[in-house]
């Protein structure tokens, strides 16, 4: 059996009294995040209010010199990147595997050996296995462990 710790409280109303400085530091601490969400989203708000409309002109402007851009792609012959002063434009090869079925390409792929192109992720569901009796877990190897679990709760009614 494991070693019990002492405490250095002598009594039941010590710990008690402890109860009660949890419950005062849990009510200080609720407090001060209280104060601090509403400081954040305060902070939040101006943010949201100074960036969103730069937002909202970038997002503009990247559509429009898109659309330049594409319009005058016959000028990009020699190079696929246009330099300028601020910055650049210009296109990109990019390729992009299609697929509709996902089934039968999974399939196609188990047929030609293809096994690398598959992920299979497997994980063990403790809370099944809750569901079993302690004979069955251990034919596989498992088994149950009960114990005596230490909690505490303090009374925070008065601060609702």
């Amino acid at each position: 059996m494991a070693k019990v710790k002492e405490s250095k409280f002598l009594s039941w109303k010590e710990v008690d009294e402890a109860l009660g400085r949890i419950r005062e530091n849990t009510i200080t601490i609720r407090r001060a995040e209280s104060a601090m969400n509403n400081q954040i989203t305060m902070v939040k708000g101006a943010f949201s209010e100074k960036v969103e409309p730069l937002q909202a002109e970038n997002a503009e402007l990247e559509k429009e010199i898109e659309a330049y851009t594409k319009a005058h792609i016959s000028e990009f012959t020699d190079r696929k990147t246009k330099e300028m002063t601020y910055g650049k434009v210009g296109f990109r090869k990019v390729s992009e595997i299609v697929t509709r079925n996902v089934k039968a390409i999974m399939e196609a792929c188990k047929q030609h050996d293809m096994f690398d192109c598959i992920k299979v992720s497997e994980k063990l569901d403790k809370e099944a296995l809750e569901k079993y009796s302690d004979k069955a877990l251990e034919t596989v190897g498992a088994h149950r462990k009960e114990a005596e679990k230490y909690f505490y709760d303090i009374d925070l009614e008065e601060l609702e």
